[in-house]
């Protein structure tokens, strides 16, 4: 990625803060750190001033590769975390700050951000993690490619997910198989839900058997350079019942109305109740789970997350956005989880599928 292409982010960012009257922030989280400096690194740390050019505090043995991977020349090494935290100190005293922002993700270090404010008693700590969603939320073209390559990866990974499907294979093993095969796609990271029998929302593989009968859910989230496909897909083992092939007519028709009707400018909620309407038709609302939408880039579920962010539900959609769309299960016992996901992006007058996946009822 060129040089001028991220610098902007960081030009954009900066315009942010001086319209909110922050005066420096830091980041300590791998998504945002990836925007701004171009590249993937753990246990990042960025200092963002409101003018100037941004600061990246590093372990000194890992200085050297780091330059030449990012575009910010600016990066001072440390041994031990003593240092990391004076430097970080000295650097917003130099610059006269009085209002701090820190990133807190949705799954931020509760550890980090309260050392950080400790270190900082007599500034006003701000939360910058809107703001710099406000650019986040809209991928460039750089970015849609990647996610276009972790999409691959998650076709052939499902693929062969499914392909691992009988009974007596475990949960695991076909997670297995689906990992191996996204990653020799490509995919630098994997992660993988496999639900069989009685359904979990948050369904991490277990060393627990398929069996005759069962529903099978399986949820793949590769990521490719940094940026997150997700895909996911229904079969069931042996003959469906008829509520079991009720409900997954149900959610097919729901998601197909939903990308039919997708386009920029349009309140996620407003979306949501397509997807209702489909299933109060079919008489399976009793079991959806209410949510069927989210963002989908540097994470696999990023802004806006309709199931457990409510103010983010009355988001509306923007150009550039990617999305996935099939998030909320049908979930009861009587049908096990089921529920069929695609990324894709938001365009002006339609929805594009950046994930191919033919669906069908498939009773292995």
């Amino acid at each position: 990625m060129s040089k001028g292409f991220v610098e902007n982010r960081v030009r954009q960012f900066q315009a942010l803060m001086e319209k909110n009257r922050i005066d420096v922030v830091m980041i300590r989280n791998i998504y945002s750190f990836t925007y701004f400096a171009g590249t993937q690194w753990w246990q990042p740390s960025i200092l963002i001033p409101q003018k100037g050019e941004p600061i990246l505090f590093m372990f000194e043995d890992e200085v050297e590769e780091l330059r030449e991977k990012t575009w910010i020349t600016h990066i001072q090494g440390y041994r031990k975390i003593e240092e990391l935290m004076r430097a970080v100190v000295d650097s917003i005293r130099k610059l006269g700050a009085q209002i701090v922002g820190f990133d807190i993700d949705i799954d931020a270090s509760a550890l980090l951000y309260e050392q950080f404010k400790a270190m900082h008693p007599h500034h006003k700590i701000v939360d910058v993690h809107g703001l710099i969603m406000q650019l986040r939320m809209i991928k460039d073209q750089n970015e849609i490619e990647l996610i276009r390559k972790a999409s691959e990866c998650a076709q052939t990974g499902l693929q062969a997910a499914i392909k691992a499907i009988k009974v007596g294979a475990t949960e695991t093993a076909i997670a297995g198989e689906a990992q191996s095969a996204a990653k020799k796609k490509g995919a630098e990271s994997v992660l993988i839900y496999v639900n069989t029998g009685n359904p979990r929302v948050h369904a991490h593989p277990r060393n627990k058997a398929v069996r005759e009968g069962d529903t099978v859910m399986i949820d793949i989230m590769p990521s490719f350079d940094g940026y997150f496909s997700d895909l996911a897909h229904t079969v069931f083992v042996g003959s469906a019942t008829s509520e079991k092939k009720k409900a997954f007519q149900a959610f097919l028709e729901a998601q197909t109305s939903y990308l039919n009707a997708l386009r920029s400018d349009m309140p996620l909620d407003e979306l949501e109740k397509i997807v209702q309407e489909v299933f109060r038709r079919y008489g399976v609302e009793k079991y959806y789970v209410y949510g069927f939408a989210h963002g989908v880039g540097l994470r696999f579920e990023e802004d806006p997350i309709t199931t457990i962010v409510v103010p983010q539900r009355k988001t509306k959609t923007l150009e550039n956005m990617v999305l996935n769309v099939g998030h909320a299960p049908l979930s009861g016992k009587e049908i096990g989880a089921i529920k069929m996901e695609d990324t894709v992006l938001v365009k002006k007058d339609k929805a594009e599928k950046l994930t191919r996946f033919e669906r069908e009822l498939l009773e292995m």
